[in-house]
């Protein structure tokens, strides 16, 4: 990217260069009044200018299309990477809730067994007892 960049500018640089080349080659063999030669050069220099802003203009425009083409390419890449992620993250709260229910239906049935034992043991001492 940057060496497109840098081809615009060796264009831009490059076209300049040869518009002064051509100005002053123009006032050299073709010589007129002083008043006459700043009036020429003056609107030589108007219309450069003109030119130059308008391919700029141009090229700021290009660069917002690609910039804005890019952005809403990352966009979706962004918006299909969260979907993924939510999508994940919904599998994994299924896993970690359903063995989190099975880790407390472990802990109900060991905690009832343990009452049962401690029944059965409670019986036996108080039969022990009378």
């Amino acid at each position: 990217m940057s060496e497109r960049c840098n081809c615009h500018a060796e264009g831009l640089a490059t076209f300049v260069l040869g518009a002064l080349l051509g100005v002053a080659v123009g006032v050299l063999l073709a010589p007129a009044k002083g008043e006459t030669t700043r009036r020429k050069l003056k609107r030589w220099a108007e219309d450069a200018y003109e030119e130059g802003k308008d391919e700029l203009e141009e090229r700021a425009r290009d660069l917002k299309e690609r910039v804005l083409g890019h952005a809403g390419e990352l966009k979706e890449k962004f918006s299909e990477h969260a979907r993924e992620a939510k999508e994940r993250a919904g599998e994994l709260k299924e896993k970690f809730t359903a063995k989190a229910a099975e880790i407390k239906q472990q802990a109900l049935d060991k905690t009832e067994d343990l009452r049962g034992k401690a029944a059965d043991e409670l019986e036996k001492a108080a039969k022990k007892i009378r």
